[in-house]
């Protein structure tokens, strides 16, 4: 346990330098994240109907409020976190990384969802959108990564048995 969090300690540490000295003042990871995730929630609703339109990381539905995809809903935070506890965690190297992979991009497919229901929020739920938009990782993110989570502990537990029942006979 006390090498896990300590693993996880320097993995944070070393991600929150490295991006407000190296990707915050670059800008181009986060404008890359927001830009995609607006275009995709954009087309994702104009598969449904939807009149909406995207500028840069602006959302508008036809007639409603804009929603605007900031550097802190472009979900890159989440992706760190989510990528420090696998790689904190024991685990088989190849699986870690397909892991980490898989769980980035369903990350990333999470929040383009979220963003087409805040957009739809403004349509339905104006009065209740700031309530929405507080809450919404714990509706779209959070049960998601802790699954993933678990199934990662358990796969972690699964490897670590049978190299010890490999090492016992």
């Amino acid at each position: 346990m006390i090498r896990f969090l300590v693993k996880a300690g320097l993995f944070y540490i070393i991600w929150q330098v490295v991006y407000d000295l190296i990707i915050y003042p670059d800008g181009r990871l986060d404008q890359f994240l927001a830009t995609s995730v607006a275009i995709l929630a954009k087309n994702g609703l104009a598969l449904f109907g939807w009149d909406i339109n995207a500028w840069d990381r602006l959302l508008v539905i036809d007639g409603y409020r804009g929603v605007v995809v900031l550097n802190e809903c472009n979900a890159l935070t989440l992706m760190s976190l989510y990528s420090g506890f696998i790689v904190a965690f024991q685990g088989p190297n190849k699986k870690r990384i397909i892991y980490i992979l898989s769980g980035i991009g369903i990350i990333f497919i999470l929040n383009v969802i979220r963003i087409m229901a805040f957009s739809l929020a403004t349509v339905y739920f104006q009065h209740y959108w700031d309530i929405f938009h507080e809450f919404s990782s714990f509706i779209f993110f959070y049960p998601v990564i802790l699954g993933i989570w678990y199934q990662w502990t358990l796969l972690s537990e699964e490897s670590t048995q049978s190299q010890s029942e490999f090492s016992v006979a």
